[in-house]
């Protein structure tokens, strides 16, 4: 068994913006999950575009609004959300409408 929780997880940089933090929540793989993580995002924050080539990644909003941009095409993920983004698919965060909690996990192909 493994336990994670909030308020003692790692804080790490977020690889495609080190300016923004997240707390992993799990860090070792778990059969096809490598990690699942908890951000904050506040308005002016962004993330670079990227892909990941073997994985999915999946958000889900727990508070908040901000604009994905998938493929080029924009993506708004509100409270209660989920976005899924496909192995290969170049995804980025561009907009940050109000302050957003995300949780992600990258999961193996």
């Amino acid at each position: 068994m493994r336990r994670s929780d909030l308020k003692t997880a790692k804080l790490v940089p977020i690889r495609h913006n080190p300016a923004l933090l997240k707390k992993v929540l799990i860090d070792e793989p778990v059969s096809c999950v490598k990690h699942l993580s908890h951000a904050v995002f506040r308005p002016g924050d962004t993330a670079v575009e990227h892909s990941h080539d073997d994985a999915f990644e999946v958000f889900y909003c727990v508070k908040g609004d901000l604009v994905f941009k998938v493929k080029g095409e924009e993506v708004l993920l509100k409270e209660g959300s989920c976005l899924v983004v496909e192995p290969g698919e170049t995804h980025s965060i561009e907009t940050v409408v109000s302050e957003t909690e995300l949780l992600f996990m990258l999961v193996q192909r």
